[in-house]
Parts: structure tokens; C-alpha cells; sequence
């Protein structure tokens, strides 16, 4: 199962009104369930040049494991963790700001956030999950 071009437009739809609510700029990246990537979107004012690339790092973990990456930072430095890491290439990231995208019980992969605290970060990526499963 994978998700579509308007589920994914609605899930960055509502990420972004979340973080308006909040007042904060963000950068959201989605990928699928193999970690790839199928959307990214800078709002604008968030404009530090490395922000999609972390928040795709966030998302990539996130698809990865399943979890929340805030969830996986405590077990980054482990041995499972670190090769898992590898296998991407370095690219993931065990920070709090990405959430799983489900379709009932169905990983289809997850939305990071990034640019502004981090639990500003995953209250954006949540209410854009929230969006998809709703």
C-alpha cells in the first residue's frame, strides 16, 4: 500500500497549518515505507540550506524503525542502530521531529519536520499523520 499524491497533500496540508498555529517555520519531508523520498516542502522563511536534508534523515529513521524518531535517539549509538545507519548511506537521523504515516495498521511510510524546537517539530509531523489516519 502506498500513499497517494493527495493523501500526501493533505498530510503536508495540515503539517504546514500546524506549524502556522504554532508561529514557527518549518521543513517537512515524506517518504515511503523503503525510506525513499516522496515529498519535500520548505515553508517559507525556513531557509537554513541543510534543513531537507536532516529532516529527510528524520523521516528515513523513522520509516526505518517504525517509531517516532525521538523515540529511537536513546538507542542511536547502539551496534543494531549504527549498522542500520550504515545501511543508509549515514543518512538517518534519531532526532525528535518525524512521526510513522499509517493507513490503518499499514506503515506507508513517515513525515518529518524540522526548523524549530523540536517538539514544535513532531507536533507539526503529528497533526499532519493525523491528517492521513483521520
Amino acid at each position: 500500500m502506498a500513499i497517494s499524491y493527495e493523501e500526501t497533500r493533505r498530510v503536508l496540508d495540515a503539517a504546514v497549518a500546524k506549524a502556522q498555529e504554532l508561529g514557527v517555520r518549518l521543513g517537512f519531508v515524506i517518504v515511503d515505507e523503503h525510506a525513499d523520498l516522496v515529498a519535500a516542502v520548505r515553508m517559507e522563511g525556513a531557509t537554513s540550506p541543510w534543513l531537507l536534508d536532516i529532516v529527510q534523515g528524520k523521516a528515513m529513521a523513522t520509516a526505518a524503525w517504525g517509531q517516532p524518531s525521538g523515540a529511537l535517539a536513546e538507542r542511536a549509538t547502539t551496534a543494531l542502530y549504527e549498522a542500520v545507519n550504515k545501511k543508509y548511506g549515514g543518512k538517518l537521523v534519531y532526532h525528535q521531529g518525524a512521526v510513522p504515516l499509517k493507513k490503518g495498521n499499514q506503515l506507508v511510510g513517515a513525515l518529518g519536520a524540522g526548523g524549530a524546537r523540536s517538539q514544535q517539530d513532531e507536533e507539526a509531523a503529528t497533526a499532519g499523520a493525523a491528517a492521513l489516519a483521520g
